[in-house]
């Protein structure tokens, strides 16, 4: 694909390198981690981290799957501008379309499931609140910066 889009197919390139090093290791870190540390502690303040973290992973499989142009991903709209010029490298580029899409639904059903299981376990937004509350009050450095600022 990237001979079929021309001189921003270099940046696009580069892009997606960025994103494949950078969101892998990324994704552990911010939202399976998070959720195994969620279930493991049977914190109500994590789940609320691993949904917006995890939110934050469906919203750019949603870009991914659009496939801005100059982008970095190879979604929709790069897929049918490619096929003007390159009819073969466009149906590969609907079918990694249709894989972020498919990425994109999988995602939002595990979320569903994941939300389940958290208000099965009796957790809630006003439980999360309190355990920040009580995890900020027992921090030193936020104490201390609360303390200067009255």
């Amino acid at each position: 694909m990237i001979c079929a889009l021309g001189t921003k197919a270099g940046s696009a390139f580069g892009l997606s390198l960025l994103y494949a090093g950078l969101f892998i290791p990324l994704s552990f870190l911010t939202w399976y981690r998070m959720l195994y540390n969620a279930v493991r502690l049977d914190s109500s303040m994590r789940y609320m981290l691993f949904f917006f973290m995890y939110g934050m992973q469906i919203f750019v499989s949603g870009i991914a799957a659009l496939g801005f142009n100059s982008g970095g991903f190879a979604g929709w709209i790069t897929a049918f501008k490619t096929m003007e010029d390159n009819k073969a490298l466009g149906v590969l580029g609907i079918i990694v379309s249709l894989a972020w899409c498919a990425n994109c639904l999988i995602a939002v059903y595990l979320i569903m499931q994941i939300h389940k299981t958290y208000r099965t376990t009796g957790q809630s937004m006003e439980k999360a609140s309190g355990e920040f509350a009580a995890s900020a009050g027992s921090n030193r450095n936020v104490a201390q910066a609360v303390l200067r600022s009255l």
